[in-house]
């Protein structure tokens, strides 16, 4: 992602002016440790997350613990008109739909949500995205099957691993294309979309997981899936 996609994405995400000066200097301390250089992974797609993952994490902590100025420089221009109407979804989400073949939107984000079923406040691990039963479910990037098959609450789920820890989760289908063992593509249908095992309806529920902990899939999908305007 440019800084200048990254500055629109950042200018239309809220009214707090401090909060979003912070924001673009998380931004230019990420571009300015990547062109550095200093951290490098290998070619495949788990190492790359695990990068990018690290630098994001890294360049806000700084800004947020009180970062290298920049942001206290930035907060009188930010005041100037009025802020850009938020997009209803942020772009990395909107490029999460395009994990299922057909018409998708994002049902339920990742965090902290009340559970459909009790009402009782617990953290979602992934992210929800309803489509039609049946719709073929893409992979998100390329690895081996892990794993094929009922997972308890999961229903029919496939368990896809990229390598340097790195996995992603499809859940709750109505029937599964793959089989354990079996090397997959990005893009390639893995399964197709469904509501089995602990489901309300029909949905993908899709997580990343790095070393089996459970990370937001909008920040890994910038590795895997590119920008929402991308295919």
């Amino acid at each position: 992602m440019s800084f200048v996609q990254g500055f629109s994405d950042v200018r239309a995400a809220g009214n707090d002016t401090e909060q979003v000066a912070k924001q673009l200097e998380a931004l230019v301390l990420k571009q300015m440790l990547k062109a550095s250089g200093a951290f490098k992974g290998s070619d495949s797609a788990g190492s790359s997350l695990h990068v990018d993952l690290f630098v994001e994490t890294l360049a806000e902590a700084v800004s947020q613990s009180g970062g290298l100025g920049l942001a206290k420089s930035l907060e009188p221009s930010l005041h100037a008109g009025p802020p850009a109407a938020p997009p209803p979804v942020p772009p990395q989400a909107l490029a999460l739909t395009r994990l299922v073949a057909a018409d998708a939107r994002i049902s339920s984000a990742y965090g902290t949500r009340a559970d459909p079923f009790d009402g009782v406040e617990r953290k979602h691990s992934g992210v929800d995205i309803a489509a039609a039963e049946g719709s073929p479910v893409l992979a998100a990037a390329g690895g081996v099957v892990r794993r094929a098959g009922p997972r308890d609450g999961y229903g029919f789920a496939v368990e896809v691993d990229h390598g340097d820890g790195v996995t992603t989760l499809y859940a709750h289908a109505s029937a599964l294309l793959v089989n354990e063992g079996d090397r997959v593509e990005k893009g390639q249908p893995v399964a197709q979309v469904g509501h089995s095992g602990r489901a309300t309806g029909d949905h993908l529920h899709f997580e990343v997981r790095v070393g089996n902990r459970p990370v937001n899939p909008t920040r890994a999908f910038k590795i895997y899936g590119g920008r929402a305007d991308e295919r």
